[in-house]
């Protein structure tokens, strides 16, 4: 099926030697869902893929690259520094501020990373945004950001709302691929895994599965939320069903597939707005 859309892409361009990329505004892909489905191993899967679609798609890029843990703290501070001094930058940090705070983290200090965290995602988007031919993969993005703050949250009911906050920050060169799958096929492959990287994994026996319905309800909410309050035409959400049998391969290759289509779709709005 992939095959086949990719032809129907390489038809869709102009004959001419120096136009064989794809007009597109797409920048960013972004994974989302529950710890565990398999965003990492589906991001570097589908970056692979895309490569090999060579000039229909351009530059294909790992979010962050492969810098050690200093130079990746050097790089962050380094992209949000500057843009403390640009008063939209600043503005988009006090709402993410106040929607944490609002919603009731665990602890100020819970709270002060998430924020700086946050701000360094915003920071990144916008360093990386005015690429030409360049699509950048995350598996830890802006909806996966979010959804950290809300699994935490001791209040629902907060003056500024995540996707106001999203739409602020643009989405019109985005992508999200909703990898959506039952609780427990997440929280078994977790399990399996040899690190304790997610919270997920830290929570006591006790709140376990409490907490993995916390986690589903939120991405579910979120994804319905993201699918009603952005118009149709924006094309941002894409969900891409994991089930127990799936494996690496299968869910990459259905990604690859919605992310060329989305590819396809805004080729021909950029076709029909040049017209």
């Amino acid at each position: 099926m992939t095959s086949h859309t990719v032809r129907d892409l390489a038809a869709s361009l102009p004959p001419s030697a120096e136009a064989r990329a794809l007009q597109t505004d797409i920048r960013f892909v972004e994974f989302f869902g529950l710890p565990g489905i398999g965003k990492t191993t589906a991001s570097s899967l589908l970056a692979n893929s895309l490569r090999r679609c060579g000039p229909l798609i351009g530059e294909v890029q790992i979010a962050w690259g492969t810098r050690t843990f200093i130079r990746r703290q050097i790089y962050r501070i380094g992209i949000v520094a500057p843009r403390l001094m640009n008063r939209e930058f600043r503005s988009l940090v006090v709402r993410i501020a106040r929607f944490v705070f609002e919603s009731g983290q665990s602890s100020i200090i819970d709270a002060a990373k998430v924020i700086w965290n946050f701000s360094v995602l915003v920071a990144y988007v916008e360093n990386e945004r005015p690429r030409k031919n360049t699509i950048i993969i995350m598996d830890q993005g802006l909806l996966q950001g979010f959804w950290s703050i809300l699994l935490k949250s001791k209040h629902r009911a907060t003056s500024e709302k995540w996707l106001d906050i999203l739409s602020a920050i643009g989405v019109h060169d985005m992508v999200f691929v909703h990898l959506r799958g039952e609780a427990g096929v997440a929280r078994d492959r977790l399990l399996t895994r040899g690190d304790r990287t997610s919270r997920m994994q830290r929570t006591s026996p006790d709140r376990d599965l409490d907490l993995w319905s916390s986690a589903d309800r939120a991405c579910r909410e979120m994804a319905a939320v993201l699918e009603t309050g952005m118009r149709t035409e924006d094309h941002v959400l894409a969900a891409v069903d994991v089930d127990r049998l799936a494996s690496p391969e299968d869910v990459a290759e259905r990604a690859l597939e919605v992310v060329l289509l989305a590819c396809l779709d805004r080729h021909r709005l950029c076709g029909s707005a040049g017209q």
